[in-house]
């Protein structure tokens, strides 16, 4: 009786933790009105989440996003992603790397953006873990701006060049952004979506399972 009294507590306080951390959309930038629509795409691999953005639509931003952007790759699409530099460098096996990750969560690692060219239409690229969204003109502007503010910057106001091994049309450029438990990559993600004028749930978003749910 007292397992099942706390877990009934348990739960009521995660839906409590829930609503008090939601965080409401902005009705100025989305739903995109009628024709208006510019679809980008969340893109994720059962862990860590990413938004696909036409390129163009950066270049037409402006910024040091569109500087690195011109650095990584001149393909149609561009992944969009941010998280701990230690953890993305790492090549090793996922479980391996768990307590590497962990470490991670306690906070106070470098952390990086990752740019990716992506070759043509991300729901044609990959077969599974893509979903579109319809942004306003205005809401995307503001996404790309969201992260625009997460790269550093050198004295001249060039974006910074991460020193990761990378893969073609792929770039990491260094972040100010503090990586930690209440600050994971899927949060990240989902502030880029909420500056877009979209609706979110930190506490789903913190796996890109309850992203696609929190959409």
């Amino acid at each position: 009786m007292r397992g099942g009294r706390g877990g009934a507590a348990l739960a009521v306080l995660l839906v409590l933790l829930t609503l008090a951390t939601a965080r409401g959309g902005d009705p100025a930038l989305w739903p995109a009105r009628p024709g208006q629509g510019v679809t980008v795409y969340l893109v994720d691999n059962g862990w860590h989440s990413d938004i696909a953005v036409p390129t163009a639509a950066i270049e037409a931003h402006g910024g040091a996003l569109t500087q690195a952007a011109r650095e990584t790759s001149n393909r149609a699409w561009t992944l969009i992603g941010w998280g701990d530099a230690r953890f993305y460098e790492s090549s090793s096996s996922a479980r391996s790397r768990i307590p590497d990750g962990l470490s991670a969560l306690l906070g106070g690692r470098l952390t990086v953006v990752h740019l990716e060219g992506v070759w043509e239409r991300p729901d044609l690229a990959w077969r599974s873990g893509v979903r579109p969204i319809v942004l306003s003109p205005a809401g995307l502007a503001a996404l790309l701006a969201r992260a625009d503010r997460s790269l550093a910057r050198d004295p001249s106001g060039a974006p910074v060049i991460a020193p990761i091994r990378r893969m073609p049309d792929e770039a990491f450029f260094a972040s100010g952004e503090r990586f930690s438990l209440l600050h994971l990559c899927n949060h990240w993600t989902a502030e880029l979506l909420n500056a877009a004028g979209l609706p979110v749930t930190p506490v789903l978003d913190t796996w890109p399972a309850g992203l696609a749910l929190d959409l």
